[in-house]
């Protein structure tokens, strides 16, 4: 069975494209093998992991002319990436003019690749339409990246609204996942990390468990937009230390795959 993750959320800037990135990279670096959909209009997945080349075959290869019809084989749509062993479904312009298909047709098209990956994580655009609710009806994984502010609160308490009404399966399936989470504060009874997370945890919402809470750390943007590599262990040359942020990615990747993964000390 490959297992949908979906990453969504209203309010930009909260680091969906960063974790899913980093997720897919150590599924990948444990052996799973990963399928990535970019149904962002920004394009972010697809500028990070093609190659002028590989771009250039996207403005045929991509989620819009998959989603075109229902008949489509999600698999004639993926793009091999720079990174060994993830494959990605490329963002395109496109997109924005398909807010009246289905939303229930890459469910349905999910089949298609049953037996190829091992996971399939999707970015999603920070907005709710029906290329959205596409990604989440599909999902058996919705995450909610927040940070610790009150526009961030107000996107997860929007879609705690929304889901139920709209998503037969959201009970159990969506989560909220703390991004900018200082271990140095975890134990204050007062202060603006307290307070939030107490906001989140009294609103009923579900979190992830903490150990897979990012870290604040500007270390992500090394990784991301230099396409290094992170461990946890000091003596690694040439990759990122940042032991909390490591920790937090392999426990994500964990959560999702049945087994214990085997994911190297840098990836």
């Amino acid at each position: 069975m490959c297992k949908v993750i979906s990453f969504a959320s209203i309010k930009g800037g909260v680091g969906r494209t960063h974790i899913a990135i980093l997720l897919a990279r150590a599924a990948a670096a444990a052996g799973k093998r990963v399928l990535m959909g970019d149904s962002d209009l920004n394009n972010s997945l697809s500028f990070h992991f093609l190659d002028d080349v590989m771009i250039e075959k996207t403005k045929k290869l991509n989620l819009a002319a998959a989603l075109g019809s229902e008949e489509n084989n999600l698999c004639d749509y993926v793009v091999p990436t720079s990174n060994p062993g993830i494959d990605l479904i490329a963002s395109t312009p496109y997109l924005a003019d398909m807010r009246t298909i289905s939303e229930k047709r890459l469910k349905r098209m999910i089949p298609t690749i049953s037996g190829k990956y091992d996971i399939f994580i999707i970015d999603c655009h920070p907005t709710y339409d029906n290329i959205v609710l596409n990604a989440l009806h599909a999902a058996d994984y919705i995450i909610t990246p927040v940070l610790m502010d009150l526009f961030s609160y107000n996107a997860a308490a929007f879609l705690a609204g929304v889901l139920p009404r709209d998503l037969e399966n959201s009970a159990g399936n969506w989560y909220i996942l703390l991004n900018g989470f200082n271990r140095r504060y975890e134990d204050s009874k007062s202060g603006r990390q307290t307070d939030f997370v107490k906001l989140y945890q009294d609103s009923g919402f579900p979190l992830t468990p903490k150990e897979t809470w990012f870290p604040w750390t500007s270390q992500i943007h090394q990784l991301i937009d230099y396409r290094r590599k992170i461990t946890g262990e000091f003596n690694v040359s040439g990759a990122v230390f940042c032991p909390e942020l490591y920790n937090a990615v392999t426990e994500l990747a964990g959560c999702f795959f049945d087994e214990t993964l085997s994911i190297p000390e840098a990836f």
